[in-house]
């Protein structure tokens, strides 16, 4: 298999990744603003927290209610918090942003919010995709006025499932289990040696073992594989 054919099937997976979760997210994101409007103590920004997705949660002007771990992480100087609002630096993202967020202030139905993504444009990174995710009903808090929720989706290189859990799931060594945590973002055996400080031919014969392990016989099978780990 080819590295272009690896990568192709590689991103066809994120893209089918991505709509499951932004279908499966819309549904978490109801549960819990629910469960917050009747006082449970959960917030929707605390369950993606969990998941590690980043989530801000914004008021009927467009403020920042609460802000969860994850999407801290996300922020640099292109994508930021400045005066209670989401800041991004792309002009254009910018406009779309402004023109969701005013459309939030006026719109009797807030589901014809749920529109394209964002897609915000980074100068030395990868864009960053942002969703608005409007409440309605019995899932609005009157208690926190959140009246929507963004998620941000910061694409680039993310770090594999935890090598402990492969492990544990497929009967992996160690060493074939810190192999496979490398090989599941999508990187070749010989990157994978040269990060574990083994040779070529070790990779080769612990990727084996790996596919024998998870009956798996290509590695874009063994990497759609793996990322269903968390």
């Amino acid at each position: 298999m080819t590295m272009l054919k690896m990568n192709s099937d590689v991103c066809q997976l994120r893209a089918e990744e991505e709509r499951i979760l932004a279908s499966f997210t819309r549904r978490l994101i109801e549960i819990a603003a629910v469960s917050g409007a009747r006082g449970t103590g959960t917030s929707a920004t605390d369950a993606l927290n969990t998941m590690r997705l980043p989530a801000i949660a914004v008021d009927r002007r467009g403020l920042i209610v609460d802000v969860n771990a994850a999407a801290d992480a996300v922020f640099d100087n292109d994508v930021k918090i400045k005066d209670k609002r989401l800041f991004v630096r792309d002009l254009e993202a910018r406009a779309l942003l402004k023109a969701a967020l005013d459309e939030l202030a006026n719109s009797a139905k807030l589901k014809s919010l749920i529109a394209e993504p964002i897609i915000i444009q980074r100068p030395d990174k990868l864009p960053v995709i942002l969703r608005i995710w409007p409440f309605e009903g019995a899932a609005r808090s009157s208690e926190q006025d959140v009246h929507a929720l963004l998620t941000l989706n910061a694409l680039g290189p993310k770090p594999g499932p935890p090598a402990e859990i492969l492990a544990k799931t497929f009967r992996l060594t160690p060493s074939e289990a810190k192999l496979a945590c490398i090989i599941a973002r999508g990187a070749p055996p010989q990157i994978a040696a040269r990060e574990l400080k083994i040779s070529r031919e070790t990779a080769r014969n612990q990727l084996k073992s790996v596919f024998a392990k998870t009956d798996t016989h290509r590695q874009s099978e063994l990497v759609a594989l793996l990322l269903q780990v968390e």
